[in-house]
């Protein structure tokens, strides 16, 4: 790609890392995977930032191996949203739309709690085919403009759409924008969580980088997605979601919702940490190549010495920081996830066996690497019997450090 994503305007480039493994390919036994190009970039004109390469959404999303259910952390979050749905009146007679709706937990939460009419629409056969199972009706397919009216013809308008952590995966945002101000109520509510530009920079989280995420936003590109099509954001929370996120409330523009102070003072802080600078966007090339050689030199270090250090997450970001940092199966043993999906697997592009948390006891583990560093509070909890062995955890950002 040479023209943005939402507004068509030129690129340039913030750093190129050459190729890598799709992080969401784990593959039973260990292969020499496909790599593919990657960079990332900025908009002269809007300043989003985005990587240049489109691969087929088919590559990345046919298959998924991610489930919401599987993070106590994300279920939190779900149900802390739940409150502030209560204030915008959701109750049973209101229709929801989820939007990448994945294994269908969220929906399930809804259900039980409003017994509303809810649908989730993903992409993933497997994850699809999962949600159908429990009874959510889930239409496999990429959600867009096209199909909107598909949906429109089928079941009329929403009161309630969510695309929570799908917004930094699209194509074509617009097409997807488009398509939701067409289902979308006069009075009714979008509501989307992704994860915030200034956190990336700030606390150096170029993990996120990868061929999945193609977007990196801020509110003032979301605020320029829904100018585009007669949506406004009349609200937002900063969440503790993906390393620091926005939760935003969008509505239609001619809607009587009053814009928030809190909305107002986002937007400022964005502008007055000069956030958009070419200065500021550019110097995060630096950045990153100094945290990854830093990354590797303590793992390699602690190599060197004899130490059996191991994993924990085979989430996308931690695939994508291993290959930037160029840490492999030679100096990692194990890599520990709860998804059964993922279990048995090999890590894409360092090839790493992937094994059950329970496990981690017998392996004679002295280091854990927590590559699901989001969720890290909830993974040192669960593996407290591993601290108090003295087994010691290493944290990825913003520094790489020991926790001891």
């Amino acid at each position: 790609m040479k023209n943005c994503r939402i507004c068509n305007y030129r690129i340039k480039k913030i750093i190129n890392f050459g190729k890598i493994a799709l992080v969401g390919n784990f593959f039973k036994k260990k292969i020499n995977q496909k790599k593919y190009n990657i960079s990332l970039n900025y908009c002269l004109n809007c300043k989003h930032v985005q990587i240049a390469e489109r691969l087929s959404p088919d590559l990345l999303f046919k298959n998924y191996l991610w489930e919401t259910g599987i993070s106590k952390s994300n279920i939190t979050l779900i149900k802390n949203l739940l409150i502030k749905l209560k204030k915008f009146g959701i109750n049973k007679k209101s229709k929801i739309l989820e939007i990448a709706s994945n294994d269908g937990s969220f929906i399930e939460i809804l259900k039980k709690k409003f017994n509303s009419f809810a649908i989730g629409v993903d992409p993933a056969q497997n994850l699809a085919k999962k949600a159908n199972s429990k009874k959510i009706f889930t239409i496999n397919d990429y959600f867009n403009y096209k199909l909107s009216h598909l949906i429109k013809k089928k079941f009329s308008k929403f009161d309630f759409i969510f695309a929570r952590n799908v917004i930094a995966h699209l194509n074509d945002p617009n097409k997807v924008f488009s398509g939701i101000e067409n289902l979308l109520k006069e009075n009714g509510v979008f509501i989307l969580e992704v994860p915030h530009l200034l956190n990336i920079l700030k606390e150096n989280q170029y993990d996120n980088i990868f061929h999945e995420h193609i977007g990196f936003h801020s509110l003032r590109s979301i605020k320029d997605l829904c100018e585009q099509h007669n949506l406004r954001v009349f609200d937002v929370k900063r969440i503790d979601s993906q390393g620091g996120s926005l939760r935003c409330f969008i509505c239609k523009k001619k809607s009587r919702r009053v814009i928030s102070k809190k909305t107002k003072k986002i937007l400022s802080i964005e502008k007055k940490l000069r956030l958009f600078s070419k200065k500021n966007l550019e110097k995060f090339n630096l950045k990153i190549k100094k945290h990854s050689k830093k990354m590797y030199q303590l793992i390699y270090n602690l190599k060197k010495k004899k130490n059996k250090i191991s994993i924990y997450g085979a989430s996308g970001k931690g695939q994508a920081l291993m290959q930037f940092a160029k840490i492999d199966n030679k100096l990692i043993d194990y890599v520990f996830d709860k998804s059964k999906l993922k279990q048995g697997r090999f890590t894409p592009g360092t090839n790493i066996k992937i094994v059950d948390p329970k496990y981690i006891s017998r392996k004679n583990v002295d280091y854990l690497i927590i590559l699901s560093w989001n969720i890290k509070d909830e993974i040192i909890k669960q593996e407290k019997v591993f601290f108090r062995k003295g087994g010691k955890f290493i944290l990825p950002f913003p520094t790489p450090r020991i926790v001891n």
